[in-house]
C-alpha cells in the first residue's frame, strides 16, 4: 500500500519527539491522540484501486454501481506506525481524486456525476464524497462530504469502495478504467 504523512501544527518539541519515533505523525496533549495521514491508491494486495467497465451495456443518463472489485486494508500502515486497528479512535476521508487509466486520451468530461461509497459487511453502504460536472482532465478531484466518520469501515478486513456513475456519453464497445486515490485523517490513541 501507497502511503505519505503530514504533520499537523503542535508544540514544537512534541512533534520533533514523535517524528523521530515514526516519521510522519503528529500528537496532541500528553496522552492524547495521534494523527496519521496515509495517502491510499493500492487494496490489500497492492494492486490499484480501480474501477472497469465496458460501455457496451453500461446505461447512459442514470447512475450505475461500479465495483472495484477489491478491499482495502490499512492495518499494514497502522501496524508499520506501531498501532493496530483496535487504536483506531476515529477516522475521516479527507481527499479522494480518481485518475483516468483507459482510454489513454479519456478525460473525465464523459461524466456527468459520481457517488463514492464505502461498504462492509453489517453495516449499511455510506457516501463519502461526490462531484457533478466534470473537467476536460485526466483527473478529476471529488467533494469530500465533511465531518463523516469512517471508522467503522476502516476497522473491517472487508471495507471495500464503490464508485457510482452517471455517464453523459461513452465510446461504444470501449473498456473504461479509473484510479482511485485517497487521503485519510486518522486519530489513534497516543503513546
Amino acid at each position: 500500500m501507497q502511503t505519505t504523512c503530514s504533520v499537523l501544527r503542535f508544540p514544537v518539541l512534541a512533534v520533533l519527539a514523535l517524528l523521530l519515533l515514526t516519521g510522519c505523525d503528529s500528537v496532541g496533549e500528553e496522552g492524547g491522540t495521534i494523527v496519521l495521514r496515509p495517502e491510499v491508491s493500492e487494496d490489500a494486495e497492492g494492486r490499484d484501486i480501480g474501477f472497469r467497465f465496458v460501455s457496451d451495456g453500461f446505461p447512459v443518463g442514470q447512475l450505475r454501481d461500479v465495483s472495484c472489485d477489491c478491499e482495502v486494508d490499512l492495518g499494514p500502515f497502522l501496524q508499520d506506525q506501531g498501532f493496530s486497528k483496535a487504536d483506531l479512535v476515529s477516522a475521516r476521508l479527507e481527499s479522494a481524486r480518481l485518475v483516468m487509466l483507459f482510454p489513454i486520451d479519456e478525460q473525465f468530461d464523459f461524466l456527468d456525476q459520481a457517488i463514492l461509497k464505502f461498504e462492509a459487511d453489517g453495516l449499511s453502504a455510506t457516501e463519502v464524497a461526490n462531484r457533478s460536472g466534470f473537467p476536460a482532465a485526466r483527473e478529476a478531484t471529488l467533494n469530500v462530504l465533511p465531518n463523516r466518520d469512517v471508522t467503522a469501515f476502516l476497522t473491517r478486513n472487508d471495507f471495500e469502495v464503490i464508485l457510482q456513475i452517471n455517464a453523459r456519453e461513452l465510446v461504444p464497445s470501449e473498456e473504461y478504467e479509473m484510479a482511485l486515490v485517497m487521503t485519510f485523517r486518522l486519530e489513534v490513541e497516543g503513546l
